[in-house]
């Protein structure tokens, strides 16, 4: 990421006479001003703050003259009273232009500069100087995407991202956690840039996320701010708070009909990363799976007896309403671009079913409630923004579910059996889904 505002430039320029800082300059006689030199008062300010700064803040910072044949004369005049500017008295060519220039090598402060200024004009002169820090208050977060979406490191990973220069940056750049004051704000991830470059510009970052890897963006020392928030972001699986799911539930083996089913997955979230993981890896989570599904089955019936004999003895039907609460596993696997998840779930489930009726409508089993189980294997594919389809398969089991059928008797009538079966239904889920 590149962050590149409005540009501040360093300057050097004459203060005009009709400021009041440069007439309340004291008069220098002409006497002293022809042999010493045209005195120049400088004024320096940080380019940030606006504050003017105190010679101690700019001792490293020594003004130098320039003319066109070379290096001009300069003599130091004691400074006033603690606090005045810094003087200097110069020897200025006759005509045309000096350069002034302020070396910022020996300074961890301020950046040098330099400007070129007019010859012509009466003495003494007042010459601001306005500096660029060397400093630059950072504050990191780090963002995992998936195309246009995004989502920030939890505080607790964000911790764990380390800050520091990159290899073109190395050698002329110091990245201090804390802030420029010496602070360490308890939350966030605050940083101290400071370039020791020979003059501003962009200076190279890279930050390191466990697991993520490298992030690398870019901080211009001329941006007008002292605190510049900066974003390392990486590729990643985006995981849903929920997953909400709407489909149909088709039974292949004891299915009477299409049903309807209701779903909703919770999956855990990291600690660290939050609903994140790696893009290249395999991200497995838990979750917590609440569901209803409307269905129907069909299943045979038995005629027991005379003795051991066991003859088929027609089908049975009946419908069923089931409350599912369980847990299972969600896969995103590593490569796909975060578009496909793989969902395994085993939950138990409080079913209520109708009447078994046999086909002469003959009352086989009243209507009651059962507990089983029901497992689910699921794969969805995500197709625009947080919409998916989904497609897997379903195995129910009902223990005791109805009457195992009818009893054989002598005396001609067969009554229900006092035998129970189990079901055993295999069946098709479908439907669409949002995980946002």
């Amino acid at each position: 990421m590149l962050v590149l505002l409005a540009q501040l430039h360093c300057a050097i320029e004459l203060v005009p006479a009709t400021e009041p800082s440069a007439r309340a300059l004291a008069p220098v006689p002409a006497a002293e001003q022809s042999a010493a030199g045209t005195e120049h008062v400088f004024d320096y300010v940080d380019a940030l703050s606006g504050e003017r700064l105190s010679p101690g803040d700019v001792g490293a910072l020594v003004p130098i003259a320039y003319g066109p044949s070379g290096a001009l004369a300069t003599r130091v005049r004691e400074d006033d009273e603690a606090g005045a500017p810094i003087r200097r008295f110069i020897a200025l060519p006759p005509d045309g232009e000096y350069t002034v220039r302020v070396d910022g090598l020996g300074s961890r402060r301020y950046f040098g500069c330099e400007a070129r200024l007019p010859a012509a004009g009466d003495g003494p002169r007042r010459v601001r100087i306005t500096l660029l820090p060397r400093a630059r208050d950072v504050s990191l977060t780090a963002e995992i995407e998936r195309g246009d979406a995004r989502r920030e490191l939890t505080p607790m990973g964000l911790r764990e991202v380390e800050l520091r220069p990159d290899a073109r940056s190395e050698r002329e750049l110091e990245v201090v956690r804390g802030t420029c004051s010496g602070e360490r704000p308890p939350r966030g991830s605050h940083w101290c840039v400071l370039s020791l470059a020979a003059e501003p510009g962009a200076v190279g970052l890279t930050a390191r996320a466990p697991a993520f890897g490298l992030a690398s963006m870019s901080v211009a020392m001329t941006d007008p701010a002292r605190s510049v928030a900066v974003s390392a972001r990486y590729p990643g699986h985006l995981l849903g708070a929920f997953s909400l799911r709407l489909g149909a539930a088709i039974g292949l083996l004891h299915g009477d009909g299409p049903g309807a089913t209701v779903a909703v997955d919770v999956p855990t979230r990291s600690e660290a990363t939050g609903g994140t993981c790696p893009a290249g890896d395999t991200c497995l989570r838990g979750l917590v799976h609440l569901g209803a599904t409307y269905g129907s089955y069909r299943r045979d019936t038995e005629l027991v007896g005379p003795t051991t004999q066991v003859t088929p003895d027609g089908e049975t039907s009946a419908t069923y309403g089931l409350l599912e609460a369980g847990a299972g596993v969600t896969v995103a696997p590593g490569g796909t671009g975060d578009r496909l998840r793989l969902t395994g779930i085993l939950a138990g489930v409080l079913a209520a079913r109708t009447e078994e009726r046999r086909a002469n409508n003959a009352l086989l089993s009243e209507g009651s409630s059962r507990l089983g189980l029901v497992g689910d294997v699921l794969a969805s594919v995500r197709f625009a923004g947080p919409w998916t389809v989904f497609a897997g398969l379903r195995a129910l089991w009902l223990p005791s579910v109805g009457a195992r059928g009818r009893q054989f008797s002598y005396l001609g009538a067969a009554p229900v059996s006092a035998e129970t079966a189990s079901l055993v239904q295999l069946g098709l889920l479908i439907g669409l889904g949002v995980d946002p």
